[in-house]
């Protein structure tokens, strides 16, 4: 391992005491972004090139050429859990949609995927009878609400 992988070890496992007081998750960025509970870590370790983070769901692996970036953080960026239940246009009540305004609107499941794209017009009502229960995201113009069907 080369003196720079060796720091960045180092200074990592020194600062986790440190910072995880304050923080929930633990964020790898490589090739992609992954967010890691810090209660769930048991360990991490650094050998053969590479970053082991063990949890009790199992273990992650991140080659150390690879890494851009760890850091710890307070929320799940990826959480949903801040959109607001309405909003001045958007308002959902027994299982209708009704819309305020004119415009191009969104629904997404809980993974991402748009399942209904609808242009329309003020005082819409929306039957969502055709979604499966769930979590869904509505977006119209600025205003994004979650909805649990």
């Amino acid at each position: 391992m080369n003196m720079k992988h060796l720091l960045t070890a180092i200074l990592l496992m020194a600062s986790t005491t440190m910072w995880a007081d304050n923080y929930n998750f633990l964020t790898v960025s490589s090739t992609g972004e992954e967010y890691i509970s810090l209660p769930t870590i048991q360990k991490i370790t650094f050998s053969d090139g590479n970053c082991v983070v063990t949890t009790t769901n199992g273990d992650y692996t991140y080659p150390l050429n690879e890494i851009k970036k760890m850091y710890f953080s307070v929320d799940d960026p990826t959480a949903i859990e801040a959109l607001p239940q309405e909003a001045e246009n958007l308002k959902y009540k027994n299982g209708k949609l009704k819309v305020e305004g004119d415009g191009m609107l969104r629904i997404y499941s809980s993974n991402g995927a748009l399942v209904q794209l609808a242009n329309v017009k003020k005082g819409a009502n929306i039957n969502l009878s055709n979604l499966k229960s769930g979590l869904y995201i509505v977006n119209m113009g600025d205003k994004t609400i979650k909805i649990t069907k």
